[in-house]
């Protein structure tokens, strides 16, 4: 992977003259975001520095075996140790997002101060000014991915030691589907091969995010899947959506419906899933699309839900109720698969 010259001075000159870092990543973090933010702690702590994390809000349970996690303050929990955190930093990482807003309540903080920025991600279109460094590539698979090869660039790729190696490895299968989307450049397998000889338990890794579901969260994913899944498009698209009610019946926790939009595309003939997921009553749902081959599930995330992402992964957002949110998915998507077609 090459960087200009000028990106890794910056980058070092930065790191080099900071005594209080600190690694932020996106609201609702996944495992790119939580991958990327620990696998930078440990690196930066191999290196000697002074490094924190604060998050906006709760770390999903099958994340919470990396390396670093306890020294991640959540802002939600906390937020009087989290701003006394950000406050003392002179310089912030910005981790796995592309807007500021991203980032919930903490953004208000790092918009009132000058502390410099240094943004890492591989979502498109970045906001203007967002970061005094930027690392922006939407060829990566992740974020993860986009890390490693900015600590080879750096010279630090000495200081990934098996604790870094498996965060990093984490962020790159969750954000690939387990390398099912993507994932088709090469150089993806060449960071996974040397994150996998650094000596990382793959099997114990692939145990802790996949296989270690709570009761809970397997009655809810037994429930959408016999009440929730519906087809449209002549079977060609389906999409599974939770309420808040039934979220609250079956005890949600962060990262339980982690992983249930790629499931309807194991149905037979399936090229577009869609999960929708009412976090606030009547106000706010969050969604999620997948696609395979070229569905550009991203444009269509951005023309009808204010999303974006990447051609076969994207998110989007609706205020308003759960069920006009999936009225104008029906109404939609047909439209937009038939102008694909043209």
């Amino acid at each position: 992977m090459i960087f200009s010259e000028q990106e890794i001075s910056n980058l070092k000159a930065l790191t080099d003259n900071a005594s209080s870092i600190v690694f932020i990543p996106h609201q609702n973090p996944d495992g790119d975001a939580i991958g990327s933010i620990l696998g930078w702690w440990n690196v930066f702590r191999n290196r000697g520095l002074h490094v924190s994390i604060v998050v906006p809000d709760e770390v999903p349970s099958n994340l919470r075996w990396m390396q670093g996690i306890e020294d991640v303050t959540v802002y939600g929990h906390n937020p009087a140790q989290a701003n006394e955190i950000l406050q003392k930093a002179d310089l912030f990482f910005l981790l796995d997002f592309n807007t500021i807003s991203r980032c919930g309540e903490i953004s208000k903080i790092i918009n009132k101060t000058d502390t410099p920025r240094i943004l890492i991600d591989h979502h498109p279109k970045p906001d203007e000014g967002i970061a005094d460094v930027l690392f922006s590539d939407v060829t990566m698979s992740s974020t993860c991915e986009l890390s490693y090869y900015i600590f080879e660039a750096a010279g630090w790729g000495k200081n990934i030691n098996r604790e870094a190696a498996g965060c990093l490895y984490a962020g790159i299968i969750t954000d690939t589907g387990s390398l099912s989307y993507n994932s088709s450049n090469p150089r993806t397998y060449h960071a996974i091969a040397d994150l996998v000889a650094r000596g990382i338990d793959k099997n114990q890794i692939h145990n802790d995010l996949f296989q270690s579901n709570s009761f809970h969260r397997m009655k809810l994913l037994g429930h959408v899947l016999c009440n929730k899944l519906e087809l449209i498009e002549d079977g060609r698209a389906a999409f599974i959506s939770v309420s808040k009610d039934e979220m609250d019946k079956f005890n949600y926790k962060p990262g339980d419906t982690e992983g249930f939009v790629n499931i309807p595309l194991s149905i037979k003939g399936v090229v577009i899933s869609a999960f929708f997921s009412e976090r606030e009553k009547d106000k706010f749902v969050k969604l999620s699309f997948r696609s395979q081959a070229d569905i550009p599930v991203n444009l269509y995330a951005k023309e009808f839900f204010s999303g974006g992402g990447h051609p076969n992964a994207a998110g989007g957002e609706w205020h308003g109720t759960l069920s006009d949110a999936l009225e104008r998915l029906r109404a939609t998507l047909p439209v937009f698969v038939k102008k694909l077609n043209k």
